[in-house]
């Protein structure tokens, strides 16, 4: 039986890069300057949908840093290696 590299591989290594790589990458910016730099890209304000009974909101923002960049290659890299 042959054995393909599942897209849902890809997507959890992906997940698990961006949260280590972010983490690592805040945890270091009190030790190297350059590290401390990110941009959060996303809405600033919720986007709320009322039906009088229930209400909605929903809001996606992303913060990106060096190390959330250098998880997100180590994790495509992991991906083609496996």
């Amino acid at each position: 039986m042959r054995r393909g590299k599942s897209p849902y591989t890809l997507v959890f290594l992906l997940i698990v890069g961006l949260i280590l790589g972010g983490f690592l990458g805040d945890l270091l910016a009190h030790f190297f300057k350059e590290l401390a730099y990110y941009q959060i890209i996303g809405m600033d304000n919720p986007l709320t949908l009322n039906l009088s009974f229930i209400r909605f909101s929903f809001q996606l923002s992303l913060k990106i840093n060096i190390g959330t960049v250098v998880g997100l290659v180590l994790a495509i890299y992991a991906y083609y290696k496996m």
